[in-house]
């Protein structure tokens, strides 16, 4: 009998502990190994830096979702959940999937969108890896937050990611 009511109170005991874990744990997956470590500024960016999302913040959409929303053709393409920080404004934008992609080349300077359309000249544009562009996309709606563009001379950097 007594054996009974010990495997009985061991069970309920098993029971309740899974259920406090299922019914405790908040939704979502808290992807620690694309979470930003540290404040960190955004080479070329001009007064623009990463910072670290909320500790507790969950994204609705996965990396990859965001990253199908925004392809960029070029060379490799960085995803970290961080908040994009305005130093100038002392403003963070974010939390958001942030994607660098390299070698992506974005004309912006007035005028640029016809130039090589009038004339004979190629299109001289030197796009290399140096030329980062960031897009900071909402991670529960998929919308864009901010985009800008970096340059990075040594064509080493990358956000400060978990190893």
């Amino acid at each position: 009998m007594r054996r009974r009511v010990l495997v009985v109170a061991v069970a309920l005991t098993a029971v309740a502990v899974a259920m406090a874990w299922v019914l405790g744990r908040p939704d979502g997956p808290t992807y620690a190994g694309l979470r930003q470590r540290s404040f960190q500024e955004i080479p070329g960016a001009l007064g623009y830096a990463l910072e670290p999302a909320p500790e507790g913040f969950r994204p609705a959409l996965s990396p990859g979702e965001a990253r199908a929303r925004y392809p960029a053709d070029g060379g490799q393409v960085f995803v970290a959940l961080a908040s994009i920080r305005d130093t100038f404004a002392d403003t963070a934008i974010g939390p958001a999937w942030v994607l660098f992609a390299r070698g992506v080349c974005l004309r912006n300077a007035k005028g640029e969108l016809v130039s090589d359309a009038r004339g004979t000249d190629p299109n001289d544009l030197d796009c290399t890896d140096a030329t980062i562009w960031v897009l900071a996309v909402d991670p529960g709606s998929g919308e864009p937050l901010v985009a800008l563009t970096a340059y990075d001379e040594t064509q080493v950097w990358g956000p400060d990611l978990p190893p």
